[in-house]
């Protein structure tokens, strides 16, 4: 019987890990270079919870995968961090603020899979609780910058807005259904302008007050764009974070888009989205200051950003921004015969404790099988150990590359693999 992965759901083989491991690494130094915290949550979360967010209700059971456990209880996997976050915030409302928290961790969605949507991915989150200084908002936005422009990067783009200014300007219009507005807007990317037009034509708003939010929404560009609007509720917020990202050097990086609204109900003042060309979106957030209330917590302000894990390495992966080996391996030890397995081992052991990543063949194969093999999963060098060799207290070395071998003495092995795989 031959099984298959579950429908939305993949496998990662070696080669394919070491470009993940990269971006995860060099987000999650980022994320502790700039203070934030280590932080995790249960994927398993009650329905009750999952269900709070954004007033989910049962209808949240067809986009998760929900179950009831032996006991009866209704409970569904993860399908973001924040939830479970705010969870944690409003059980531990002593915990020192600002909290500055990163969760990275695989999230559920019970989506149709499609180009870079899967039903099960990796997301990675950071936020700050407790601060309503904009300086909070101006920070998650340099700090997501910062992760991409060492991921290398050069050319992205952060769309930022403030849900207030369009609420303000919709409500000046005598619309009351400004959540409404809200969605049909925020699928203009996927379904046009005139797409947006029918949607709104469906909520019975005239044609006057339609070509006006039309005309609103393709404003774009900077605190220009503020001063002309500057009546409106949120904008003196947003000219306050441009500011304060021009002192972390990003302003080059921002522009104001009051088509940005994010559909998500619970954000309450700046939302922002990090995009290639503008309409890939590879990182999105803004400011949630309700969502521990919801939760059943005290009123805390909040803001943060999820980064699209996934969207990013395939991104990286279609511009060829991987330079990196398709091994961790640093050297393969190799003995010419099973008498000489001691040996091996206590090069093995030297190399690990001067932290050179290696292996050692295992299966006694002949020295032709294990220079295929090291060769096949691309380990850069090869060392060999031979009976003569030692007697002379030397081992030979293959560059796996080049085939070239050059004979060492047992001691400097550490020095020659150090040197030359650096």
């Amino acid at each position: 019987m031959k099984f298959q992965k579950v429908k939305g759901t993949r496998d990662f083989l070696p080669d394919e890990m070491v470009r993940r491991n990269y971006v995860l690494n060099t987000i999650i130094k980022t994320f502790e270079n700039w203070g934030y915290q280590p932080f995790d949550t249960p994927i398993i979360e009650t329905l009750k919870l999952l269900a709070a967010k954004g007033g989910g209700g049962e209808e949240i059971k067809k986009e998760i995968y929900y179950f009831k456990d032996q006991g009866g209880r209704e409970l569904g996997l993860r399908y973001d961090l924040t939830t479970s976050t705010a969870r944690v915030i409003a059980e531990n409302l002593n915990l020192p603020k600002p909290f500055k928290r990163y969760q990275i961790g695989k999230v559920y969605r019970y989506d149709e899979p499609q180009s870079n949507r899967y039903r099960e991915f990796l997301q990675a989150d950071a936020d700050i609780f407790g601060c309503d200084n904009l300086l909070a908002d101006a920070e998650i936005i340099a700090l997501t910058c910062n992760i991409f422009e060492k991921l290398g990067f050069d050319d992205f783009i952060v769309r930022l807005n403030n849900r207030c200014i369009i609420e303000d300007f919709v409500k000046g219009l005598g619309i009351k259904k400004c959540l409404m507005v809200f969605r049909a807007v925020d699928k203009l990317e996927k379904i046009g302008v005139n797409g947006v037009k029918e949607e709104l034509k469906k909520m019975k708003i005239d044609e006057d007050k339609i070509k006006k939010i039309i005309k609103f929404i393709k404003q774009k560009g900077g605190n220009e764009i503020l001063d002309k609007n500057e009546q409106l509720k949120g904008t003196k917020e947003l000219k306050q974070i441009l500011e304060l990202i021009k002192l972390f050097g990003y302003e080059k990086n921002v522009l104001i888009d009051f088509s940005l609204v994010r559909g998500l109900d619970y954000y309450t003042g700046s939302v922002f989205e990090v995009c290639i060309n503008i309409n890939l979106s590879l990182a999105g957030g803004g400011r949630f200051d309700k969502l521990i209330e919801t939760l059943g917590g005290k009123p805390i302000p909040a803001v943060g950003i999820g980064l699209g894990f996934e969207r990013i390495v395939e991104t990286m992966k279609q511009r060829n921004m991987f330079d990196l080996p398709k091994t961790k391996i640093d050297a393969f030890v190799a003995p010419v015969n099973e008498n000489l397995i001691k040996q091996s081992i206590d090069i093995c052991n030297k190399l690990r404790k001067s932290n050179i990543n290696c292996d050692m063949d295992l299966m006694n194969r002949k020295l032709s099988k294990q220079l295929e093999y090291a060769s096949s999963i691309n380990i850069p060098y090869v060392i060999i150990v031979g009976k003569k060799d030692l007697e002379q207290g030397k081992v030979t070395i293959r560059d796996m590359k080049t085939g070239n071998e050059r004979t060492v003495s047992k001691e400097d092995v550490n020095k020659y693999i150090k040197i030359n795989f650096n």
